[in-house]
Order: structure tokens, then sequence, then C-alpha cells
């Protein structure tokens, strides 16, 4: 029985240490988790605009770009975020400090987002204020997804070599884009106007008389719509959520289908690059920092 008990309380102890050292390795080494703790101890951040997104904008928008361009950036996207997510970063960044931007940009992509899903992502679920901590926060069931993420940087020279800059995060990985042009593909436009989270933003940002950009980010050839979309505002009352299409065939003729991809419509840092001069083009034709509502290119 001393011996049975002996064995518990190693065991126990060597699971908790496990999921100590977990926890520390992911703060370390994950790119999601170090973003957000960055951006929830920020020193008195001067930022004018503000990324939100998933995947795509965390590694397609170029705030350091931005930045040096006027427009002081930061971007808080977190690969696999959801909408949901999204609007409690930006609350959170909005409560949390005093100077508020003047523009925040929401990067999507229809062709890879759920507009629906109501699931909040882990590290930020995990690391919001005042949470209730259940069993299953234990680190290594939190985020055993995350394992698959830490061999990568294990076995491959290109994930260890990535880095965060701005929020940013940056890939000289190339992966040629093989894909086909699909002359079918037309703007989904109702999958917007339907999205509920959106208007949330919308709403959020109108509240603290931000102006909103939601951007549909560049994609593989085969994503592609065959005609531009006509930007429109969501939010007629409010004078609020600009909407803008990359993903044509028109603005996506600035990407080389072989250098500026890491694959699944993600661009990698010289494609974000061209993106980003492209948005920064359009940012500056609106004046997007003046005390004015925002109005099509």
């Amino acid at each position: 029985m001393i011996l049975f008990i002996k064995k518990t309380i190693l065991f126990l102890f060597l699971f908790i240490a496990s999921n100590f050292i977990y926890l520390i390795i992911l703060q370390k080494t994950d790119w999601n988790y170090k973003k957000r703790i960055d951006a929830l101890t920020l020193d008195a951040p001067d930022n004018d605009i503000i990324v939100i997104g998933n995947s795509l904008a965390m590694d397609g928008i170029d705030t350091e770009l931005l930045s040096q361009n006027g427009y002081q950036s930061y971007n808080l996207s977190l690969g696999g975020s959801s909408l949901r997510t999204n609007y409690i970063q930006l609350n959170e960044y909005l409560t949390l400090y005093e100077k508020k931007p003047k523009c925040v940009i929401l990067g999507l992509g229809s062709y890879l987002n759920d507009f629906e899903k109501e699931t909040i992502h882990p590290i930020v679920e995990y690391t919001q204020k005042d949470r209730e901590v259940s069993f299953r926060d234990l680190p290594m069931l939190k985020f055993r997804w995350l394992f698959k993420e830490l061999l990568k940087k294990l076995v491959s020279k290109a994930h260890r070599e990535a880095s965060l800059k701005y929020g940013q995060l940056r890939f000289k990985k190339q992966v040629p884009d093989n894909t086909a042009l699909d002359h079918n593909n037309d703007f989904p436009i109702d999958r917007y106007k339907s999205a509920p989270f959106i208007y949330d933003i919308i709403d959020l940002c109108s509240d603290y008389d931000i102006e909103l950009i939601i951007v549909e980010m560049p994609g593989l050839k085969k994503t592609r719509h065959k005609k531009r979309f006509n930007c429109m505002l969501l939010d007629e009352v409010n004078n609020n959520g600009l909407l803008l299409d990359y993903n044509n065939f028109s603005d996506c003729e600035i990407f080389d289908d072989q250098k500026d991809w890491i694959g699944d419509s993600h661009l990698n840092a010289y494609g974000a690059k061209k993106m980003t001069t492209r948005l920064l083009s359009d940012l500056q034709k609106m004046d997007v920092t003046a005390p004015q509502r925002l109005k099509c290119r």
C-alpha cells in the first residue's frame, strides 16, 4: 500500500512537472503564444492601425512596412483564430491601452475562413482574464495540437528561421502555386453580409470611432474571383466596415507563382510585402487616419 502511494505521488509529480515544462516550451517557441503574451503586455503602444484576423493576415500583412510609411501598426492576428476570437482580442486591446488606433484592418479569406465558427482560440481562451480553470486546461490537454508545430520546428529549417516583426509572422519559405485559375469564382458577398461576428466587430469599432477595413486576402489561383468586387460599406448606418477584395485576377497579377507563397494561400515575406504595398496605396488614397469616414477606393 505504501509503495502504491509513493508511485501515485511520483506519477502526479511527473505529470504536473511535464505540463509545466510543456507550457514553458510553448511560451518560448510557439508564434501564436508569443504573440498573444506580447499583445497583452505592450508598453504604451502608439499604433494608428491594428490588424486582426487569422493566419492569412498574420503572414500576409506587413505591419513593419506600414509603420515605415507613416502608419504605426501592429498585427494581432493569430493562426486558426475565429471571428469571435478576433472580437475578443480587439476588445481587450481597446480596454488595455489608452491610445486607440484610428483604423482596424480585418484580414479574411472566404475560401478558408468559417465565418460562423463560435469557438475561441485555445491560447486566447487560456490567457483571458478571470477565466474559469478546469482539468481540461492542463497544457498537455489544452494544447496537444501544438505538439505537431513543435516537431516542425525541430525538423524544418524554414520553420526555425521564421520570425515575428511588428506582430507579423515572416516565412522566407517558397512553395510554388501550381493550381489553375477558376473562371467561375464570384465574390461571396452574402457570406460577409450574413456573418454576425463581423457586425460585432463593426459595432465595437464604431463605438470607439475607429475605421474598420475588411480585406479579402489574396489566395492561390484556384481561389481567385474572375472580377474584382466593387467595395462596399457593410454598415451604412454607422458608415463603417469597408469591404475590399484583393483576391481577384487583376489584383493578384503582382504575385509570382513560384516565389511568393508558403502554401495553402498563405503569403511568405516576399508576397506579404507586395500585398501590403498594394494595401498601403489604398490606405493613402483613403487617408484612413484622418477624422472622416471611409469611402470606396
